[in-house]
């Protein structure tokens, strides 16, 4: 934050924001300058006008549709204090913020989408290669990886949609206009990717245990999270009537608060993060194992806690970024965090194939990764994808998806 943001109080700054976004909507003729331009264009028309118009004014002059230039001045607290509020903010122009926006969605878009397509290669070469067959849970997740690419393409048009501008007076209302449909797009189809990538989990934890309970916990974190996207998808689409609510912001079209749904949405998902990350942490304790292979395994699955701790950053970000601040007009960030959370959930998905297909090739890498011989009274039939063993041993794994320790 800029030294000069200390001069201005939140309230003063939400104050020069709303007037920033309501002056942008009402004025079409000038749509496309940057809000704080258009702002000294009222100033010199109040000052011409002798400090009095009407809402046909409003229209010869600044485009106003007839029937929002009422509105207009009904949501600028009336004519006198529409003409106070624009004047003094243009008085002020010099001292206010121009945040940037950080360009860090398009690096971590090629870079995450480089290594996450890496990892879904080497998963469907691995199930081939090892396992013998490309199992439902592997489209799945394929089809998540392409949901995943899709979000991220569109979360880089975004990003040079918005331009280098975060607060609003820094931008024009054609800018502010096209975020906002990109953004309702962008969670729309959020809920989607997030189902898709949770759901291969849990349909390849069910199909690698007979344990009643885990698989009993596998149905329930779909259906939690199943449920979770039905609401995340409605919501943006029904909260506002009509569902553009950006051409129409001066009939006041949304009834619902969408920045608590999307909270209570993304706070869900961090719940259902955490119980797909648990899932097969039992499993792990039902086999004979070596301490070594052990803690490889541990490890192997528990890539899924980094994904827990992305979709933390990302509700901190939704938290922050969808109330008006200085700091907080643009959404960027919220879509840089829904990167790293979706494709850190496509290699946490990923890593046990990868893991195994390692094994195959190269067993000699981990000599010392045997399992534990086995008792008499330890055998059972816990279906188990674990590859830790030979070559042989690991094809015949992957293969029939049965250990018996």
């Amino acid at each position: 934050m800029s030294d000069s943001d200390e001069d201005f109080d939140a309230e003063t700054i939400l104050i020069i924001l709303s007037s920033s976004l309501w002056v942008g909507a009402g004025s079409p003729k000038y749509s496309h300058l940057r809000t704080l331009a258009v702002m000294k264009k009222y100033a010199a028309f109040f000052e011409a006008a002798n400090y009095t118009f009407t809402p046909e004014d409003l229209t010869k002059n600044f485009g106003t549709r007839p029937s929002d230039a009422p509105l207009f001045i009904e949501r600028m607290g009336g004519k006198d204090n529409m003409i106070q509020i624009l004047l003094s903010i243009v008085e002020v122009e010099a001292y206010l913020p121009h945040p940037r926006n950080d360009g860090i969605v398009v690096p971590l878009f090629i870079a995450l989408t480089v290594m996450t397509t890496i990892a879904i290669a080497l998963r469907m070469w691995s199930r081939y290669k090892v396992a013998g067959s490309i199992q439902s849970f592997d489209y799945i997740t394929g089809a998540a990886y392409l949901m995943t690419v899709a979000w991220g393409g569109i979360a880089v048009y975004h990003s040079n949609s918005n331009g280098v501008w975060a607060a609003f007076w820094d931008m024009s209302w054609d800018t502010l206009r096209e975020n906002y449909r990109i953004t309702f797009i962008l969670n729309v189809l959020y809920p989607w990717a997030m189902l898709l990538i949770k759901v291969s989990l849990c349909v390849f934890y069910y199909q690698m245990t007979a344990m009643t309970w885990i698989r009993w916990g596998c149905l329930a974190t779909a259906g939690i999270t199943f449920g979770n996207t039905i609401a995340g998808f409605f919501v943006p689409i029904f909260s506002c009537r009509p569902t553009n609510y950006w051409d129409h912001l001066f009939e006041n079209p949304c009834k619902v608060d969408r920045r608590a749904a999307s909270i209570a949405v993304g706070a869900i998902y961090i719940l259902t993060d955490i119980a797909t990350w648990a899932l097969p942490m039992p499993l792990i304790f039902q086999l004979k194992l070596s301490t070594k292979q052990r803690i490889l395994a541990f490890c192997t699955f528990g890539i899924g806690a980094v994904a827990c701790v992305a979709s933390g950053f990302r509700l901190d970000a939704v938290i922050k970024f969808t109330k008006y601040s200085s700091q907080s007009s643009s959404t960027l960030l919220i879509d840089a965090w829904t990167i790293i959370e979706m494709n850190i959930a496509l290699l946490c998905a990923c890593a046990p194939a990868v893991r195994a297909l390692v094994m195959y090739y190269v067993p000699k890498l981990f000599p010392n990764f045997g399992a534990a011989p086995a008792t008499k009274n330890s055998t059972q039939d816990t279906k188990v994808t674990d590859t830790a063993k030979t070559q042989p041993a690991a094809k015949a794994t992957a293969t029939n998806g049965n250990e018996k320790s």
